[in-house]
Parts: C-alpha cells; sequence; structure tokens
C-alpha cells in the first residue's frame, strides 16, 4: 500500500516589501518522518514536497516564508489517499481511497491561520 499526503490552500496578507495586500497559493507533498527524527531535509525556497513530523511543521513554513511572514492561511486542505494494489507485484487493479479534510486553524495552529472574512475584505 502506497501512501500520498497533500496540503494545499492559500497565504495571504499585507507582504513586506512594497507592503501590499497578496495571496499565495501553495501546494505540497508532504511525507511524514519520525518525531525523533535528527535529520531532516530542508524544504527550501517554494518547495513541492516536505518532509514534516507533525502538520505543525508544514504549517510554519508557509507562514515563515520570504515576504509572506506577515501572512496567514486564508484557507488549506489536507488530502490523504491509499493506494491499494501495484502493477509492480502482479495486481493490475489499483484502487484508491482518498479522504480530504478542511482545515480551521483550531487548538495550537490558530496562529497560523487568519480570520477568512477579514482577509477577504482587506483583499477587495
Amino acid at each position: 500500500m502506497r501512501k500520498t499526503i497533500t496540503l494545499y490552500g492559500e497565504v495571504a496578507g499585507t507582504i513586506w516589501m512594497p507592503a501590499v495586500q497578496c495571496t499565495k497559493e501553495f501546494h505540497l507533498e508532504l511525507t511524514r518522518i519520525p518525531r525523533d527524527s535528527t535529520t531532516r531535509t530542508y524544504p527550501g525556497i517554494a518547495p513541492r514536497s516536505m518532509e514534516i513530523t507533525c502538520l505543525r511543521d508544514a504549517l510554519l513554513h508557509l507562514t515563515n516564508d520570504g515576504d509572506f511572514q506577515s501572512c496567514a492561511i486564508t484557507w488549506a486542505m489536507l488530502e490523504v489517499s491509499h493506494y491499494f494494489g501495484d502493477e509492480t507485484h502482479g495486481t493490475r487493479t489499483v484502487k484508491t481511497r482518498t479522504r480530504v479534510w478542511e482545515l480551521r486553524g483550531k487548538g495550537q495552529n490558530s496562529d497560523c491561520f487568519g480570520n477568512g472574512e477579514l482577509w477577504r475584505e482587506g483583499m477587495r
């Protein structure tokens, strides 16, 4: 069984320079690693994939990114897909089970999310 974890959404707010309202979409393929892992691959600038120990790792990376450091996530979705069967092992049928969650920024992750209505008002 193979699994993919995808985080996608939008960051919005006033960027550092030239101090205007901006939005930026993100789409990350996440790889979960053990919490006690001492080696991590730094995702770099504008990553397409990222190693995380928990969801907060990815959220903090997105909200601490260059000019968008004072911005917040306006909306985000977490998608997990499990693939059953594999052509390399003689199975021609691959079944996929996908679940999608809307992230609302509750609990410890609330500081990474902005109030959606306020952000939308500022973007008009």
